[in-house]
């Protein structure tokens, strides 16, 4: 075979397979909090971590503003005017994000009457999620979250019956920790569903 129609070939192989490639699946990320009274959220640091595992995907805040960058729409509900942002930001995917509240609560989760029961700290942390298919200017999905995660808990006798048990108390430090493990959930819930509507891994 002529030398040059195999450098030739090859050259057409290395271009075919680089165009084949897959581009990265830009998704914009919004992440809107309620305020803590103990420490700030990392939500939006987690997402970005965890979305970035899958290789093909690479994630924008909504919040960067460069010059000649239009800013995020301010009625987060118009749909029109966000799918409109989120072509002009060139994204793939427009996802946000809506904690309305993390708290902590003290709930008695077992009882045998006259005999003991059980108290335990709940952490909950409530809100909503949308993602958007910018591409096909459509909302893939739009739905309500609620994650809680068990923390301390003390069996007391029947006769007790007290919800502010030191046994279930968390301080202030260990109230970081443990809400930090609270949106370690959230985010593992969401990241599977968004991998399941983006088709990623």
């Amino acid at each position: 075979m002529n030398r040059n129609l195999v450098i030739k070939l090859l050259f057409l192989i290395f271009f075919l397979a680089g165009s084949l490639v897959a581009a990265p699946r830009v998704i914009l990320l919004e992440v809107e909090n309620a305020p803590l009274a103990w420490s700030d959220s990392q939500l939006y640091r987690k997402l970005e971590r965890e979305l970035t595992r899958d290789e093909n995907i690479r994630v924008v805040p909504t919040e960067t503003q460069m010059t000649g960058q239009p800013s995020f729409p301010a009625k987060r509900n118009d749909l029109d005017s966000l799918l409109d942002w989120g072509l002009e930001m060139g994204g793939r995917y427009l996802m946000i994000v809506t904690v309305t509240e993390e708290r902590l609560e003290k709930k008695k989760t077992f009882n045998v009457p006259l005999l003991f029961h059980k108290y335990e700290a709940v952490g909950i942390i409530e809100g909503d999620w949308r993602l958007m298919d910018l591409q096909r200017q459509k909302l893939l999905v739009t739905e309500p979250f609620k994650v809680e995660l068990n923390g301390p808990r003390i069996l007391q006798g029947s006769m007790d019956d007290n919800r502010n048990d030191a046994d279930i108390h968390l301080t202030a430090a260990r109230k970081v920790t443990f809400f930090d493990r609270l949106e370690d959930k959230l985010t593992a819930e969401l990241v599977k569903r968004v991998r399941k509507h983006t088709g990623g891994r």
